[in-house]
């Protein structure tokens, strides 16, 4: 079942910890890597506590280990239940879960998370775990929001959230998704107003000026992906909005959301934007977050 060797073919990595969303995010790696001609792996952590200066770390004990590699092989078994094609690995990760989950991502293509797991101290907390991961990962991470238990275009469309220049990457990944799953893109772009100094506020053609240059900002985005996938069909709406809530509220009834993440780091805390924190916990479908930096 599982090929434990290094293989040059694409990695999709996802976590799990036997919850029902972790069984719907070993769904959706499962299908995604097949899709990809990929190898799955399939990770399970076990959280085991950070070692005292002085002291050894506490290893876990036999149970633990045993209960854990039943259940990435059952996960693995599950996966293949669906995609027999797979090569399957089943791994069992020591330490932070999102560490353990990072690690074994390096050099994938795919990184898979649920967007809730079992709970509980001792739990692999996926939401937790998803945004840690949002902040961090050098891949694209896919997070499995939503109630279906298996992917499927059972959305009219995969939405994609712009924000202007550099989002090329998000991009194509919106755009390849599509054409996979043979359904449109609907890509957003949601502006502010920057503000106006005369005392009876913007004039109509002030409004209209601006909201051009954002009109074109978007086509602007979609241009070259339009050209490389014209079987795809795209519906673009650069609106004047609150650009989190717009894309939660966009996000109902869509296959997936595709954002464009940069990554924050400071001292104490690595973050993403609001608008990448706003899909991860309320969007309505699984949330493709793809780096940008």
């Amino acid at each position: 079942m599982a090929n434990t060797g290094e293989v040059d073919t694409p990695l999709v990595v996802v976590g799990t910890d036997g919850s029902e969303h972790g069984d719907r995010a070993v769904a959706h790696a499962a299908a995604e890597a097949a899709r990809r001609g990929a190898l799955l792996r399939v990770v399970h952590a076990i959280r085991v506590p950070m070692a005292t200066p002085g002291f050894e770390p506490v290893e876990p004990n036999e149970d633990t280990r045993r209960a854990a590699e039943a259940l990435v092989r059952d996960a693995a078994a599950a996966a293949l239940r669906r995609h027999p094609e797979l090569s399957v690995q089943a791994r069992v990760g020591y330490g932070l879960p999102g560490d353990a989950l990072l690690a074994a991502a390096e050099g994938a293509v795919l990184l898979v998370a649920g967007s809730r797991g079992r709970g509980g101290f001792v739990g692999l907390l996926l939401g937790s775990v998803s945004r840690f991961l949002a902040a961090r990962t050098t891949c694209p991470l896919l997070i499995v929001r939503g109630e279906h238990g298996a992917p499927a275009p059972t959305g009219v469309n995969v939405l994609l959230g712009v924000q202007g220049d550099g989002d090329d990457r998000a991009v194509r990944a919106a755009f390849e998704a599509a054409r996979g799953w043979g359904v449109p893109v609907h890509a957003v772009h949601a502006w502010s107003w920057p503000g106006y100094a005369g005392l009876a506020g913007p004039s109509e053609a002030d409004m209209r000026a601006v909201a051009e240059v954002h009109a074109a900002a978007l086509a602007g985005a979609l241009s070259g992906e339009r050209t490389r996938f014209p079987d795809v069909e795209v519906r673009a709406d650069s609106v004047m909005a609150d650009a989190a809530g717009t894309l939660v509220e966009a996000s109902a009834g869509s296959a997936l959301a595709v954002v464009g993440v940069r990554h924050h780091r400071g001292p104490l805390r690595h973050w993403v934007g609001h608008v990448a924190t706003a899909a991860i916990e309320h969007a309505h479908c699984p949330v493709l977050l793809v780096p940008l930096d």
